[in-house]
């Protein structure tokens, strides 16, 4: 009677959970900013995915992770399609649960030493982490939410904390796929995590095709990917090519078909290229560091051994191929090399920076609680002398029948050498040959130099711009007609394959000014509008802010530092504790030698500790998509090391 009741209540907590996770994806899905039906559509079809097969989402999460966010595209900072992803598996799974837990057999109520441990631990920091988020929202100025805050909104809180609340949802589903099946769960995150890096190592290879070049080493450019919350700068790619690289040697390892293993070794050269052209000393020492681990992990563990022949002379082959790409890296271009050099003149302006960061935290409640999830780049901008935003966007809704929305556009405050590092961004399709024309409604309060550019621009870095500027006089509050012709070299869409992007910014070059822009055109010799949403009648959907060069205020550059300063003591010692007992969990089962506990044990320990090196020197808990991957690969981690040994398959290497 007594288990019959606790599962009752089980199943109405797990269809409470299902409902309220379809319930606020639909809601998401239907204010989708380009197509909410069809992401409406696209989102119920995906839960009932998982409701059905329910082991799927372990492949597809991890392998849709980098491509599912569109925000230079729909506006949106503090919510992404991933979330929809995350909600889907949620309420699916869910769903599942509820209706069969009443038919489940009976389980053992209490969890292993080990596994009570890492629990504790994670309830701290989901604790810790939840406070600082709902302190963080009532730190913020604005009151009022939007679906297109920024990083000083009140929903800039929630973007961060986020990754945990998926993680701690996904928790349970992820020990009930491990418990079903231990084998089948290893292998679709292991390939959900290849299939992530292909997506990542192919947007690379077209990055740099399509604008400084697939063999220039010597350009200023660091490759971003996919990942557009680089739009003021951090280091997303960076922390991501650190956790998934080990899962590329895991996929060689266990092959053994030779087409599949030379599909894998060129997916291992376009991920070594995609390292390397980040040009980032921490990616490189931090792979490098995680493969030389896997190498100790992987001797001490003693796998049983392929012996075939044309492995041994592929796997030299691709040694060889790997040393050749990082020689031509290192070797044809300066841009590492003026990198190196000026590494000790890094370190000190990190430590200076770090420094700043510690000061935000004012008294004991700061120390032990945090300042508030996504209150530090505000924080830091506000209270460190020099350290502001390079400029601001503001969405101004229409305040009655005369007065439609418009959006207001800001320099820095004080610093006159940051200006125009802020700007506003449209995506435009590069088409017309000649000069562009530009017009728009404005108004300012003083004199004020606008600069407006169109350029051939993946994220951070343009190759070629047309641009104008136009000194607004002060109007007061009435709004005039600006008109300006865009001059410069000719833009080219580039080829069909690695096509260029166009990009639109509205930028201001004077500290302490601002101007309001409403009905914006660009057209080109075509005469047709390129714009969307030029009346803002849908907030700032298509429209994306975006930095350039000066990134400071947003990013701490550390992990702990960012998870001490934002979620106090409490939450950055739980957290190490579960990294430090999820890497024990995997070491302590590779001591063990046993054949039939997981093969991807090394390569699981190898993902987290390079990830967690990173984290000494780069922010990732405010990169919400990567902070996710980190925590489901240290659950997963604790999860596969306490599953029954006879439940992993006998065989340890793919077909």
């Amino acid at each position: 009677m007594v288990d019959r009741r606790r599962k009752f209540w089980a199943r109405s907590a797990c269809l409470l959970g299902a409902s309220a996770a379809a319930g606020a994806g639909l809601a998401l899905a239907m204010h989708h900013p380009l197509a909410p039906f069809a992401v409406s559509a696209c989102f119920v079809l995906w839960g009932a995915l998982v409701a059905w097969r329910p082991g799927v989402w372990l492949f597809v999460l991890p392998a849709a992770l980098p491509l599912l966010n569109f925000a230079p595209w729909t506006g949106w900072i503090t919510v992404e399609e991933f979330d929809l992803l995350c909600l889907g598996v949620i309420s699916g799974g869910y769903a599942r649960m509820g209706l069969s837990i009443m038919a489940a057999p009976d389980e053992p109520g209490e969890a292993p030493a080990r596994g009570r441990v890492f629990t504790t631990a994670a309830v701290v920091f989901a604790v810790a982490s939840a406070a600082a988020c709902v302190r963080g929202m009532s730190l913020a100025n604005e009151a009022v939410f939007s679906l297109f805050q920024g990083y000083a909104d009140p929903l800039n809180a929630w973007r961060v904390f986020k990754s945990v609340a998926f993680a701690a949802s996904l928790w349970p589903l992820l020990r009930r796929e491990v418990q079903s099946d231990p084998d089948t769960s290893v292998r679709h995150l292991g390939w959900g995590m290849v299939a992530g890096l292909g997506v990542v190592s192919l947007a690379v290879l077209w990055e740099r095709v399509a604008y400084p070049g697939l063999w220039d080493f010597s350009t200023r450019y660091r490759t971003t990917a996919l990942f557009w919350e680089m739009h003021v700068g951090g280091a997303a790619i960076d922390a991501y090519l650190t956790l998934a690289t080990p899962f590329v040697v895991w996929a060689l390892w266990i092959t053994r078909t030779p087409l599949r293993w030379a599909v894998l070794a060129a997916l291992t050269l376009l991920t070594g290229y995609a390292c390397l052209t980040t040009f980032s000393r921490g990616v490189y020492g931090a792979v490098l560091g995680s493969l030389l681990l896997l190498i100790v992990l992987l001797r001490w563990r003693s796998p049983p051994l392929l012996r075939i022949r044309w492995r041994t002379v592929a796997g030299l082959a691709l040694t060889l191929a790997l040393a050749l790409e990082v020689a031509a890296v290192l070797g044809l271009g300066s841009y590492m090399r003026e990198r190196i050099g000026s590494s000790d003149q890094d370190l000190d302006s990190r430590r200076q920076h770090w420094h700043h960061g510690l000061g935000l935290m004012h008294g004991p409640a700061d120390w032990l609680l945090g300042i508030g999830a996504g209150r530090l780049p505000a924080s830091y901008a506000r209270e460190v002398p020099r350290r502001e935003f390079p400029g601001d966007i503001q969405f101004i809704g229409p305040g009655g029948p005369q007065d439609a929305a418009f959006v207001r556009v800001l320099g820095p405050r004080t610093r006159s050498d940051i200006d125009g590092l802020f700007a506003l961004t449209q995506r435009v399709a590069l088409g017309a040959v000649g000069p562009h024309r530009v017009a728009f409604d404005v108004r300012a309060a003083v004199n004020t130099d606008v600069y407006l550019s169109l350029c051939e621009l993946h994220l951070l870095y343009p190759r070629r711009c047309q641009s104008a500027w136009i000194r607004v006089s002060p109007t007061a509050s009435e709004w005039r007609r600006a008109v300006a012709v865009l001059r410069g070299p000719s833009l080219d869409r580039g080829s069909a394959w690695a096509p260029r992007q166009g990009v639109f910014s509205v930028s201001i070059f004077d500290a302490g000014r601002q101007v309001d822009i409403r009905n914006p055109s660009l057209v080109g010799l075509s005469r047709m509008e390129l714009l969307a949403n030029r009346d803002f009648a849908q907030g700032m959907a298509r429209w994306f802010p975006s930095a350039q060069g000066y990134y400071v205020p947003w990013h701490i550059d550390s992990l702990w530092l960012e998870v001490l300063i934002e979620r106090g003591l409490f939450a950055v010692v739980a957290f190490a504790v579960c990294m430090a007992w999820a890497v024990w969990c995997l070491v302590s089962a590779i001591m063990r030698r046993d054949q039939v506990a997981p093969l991807m044990a090394p390569f699981l320990a190898a993902s987290l500790c390079g990830g967690l090196c990173i984290g000494l020197i780069s922010s990732v808990m405010d990169v919400p998509r990567v902070a996710l991957l980190l925590m489901l690969l240290a659950i997963f981690s604790v999860e596969i090391s306490a599953a029954p040994r006879h439940r992993f398959a006998e065989r340890a290497f793919a077909d």
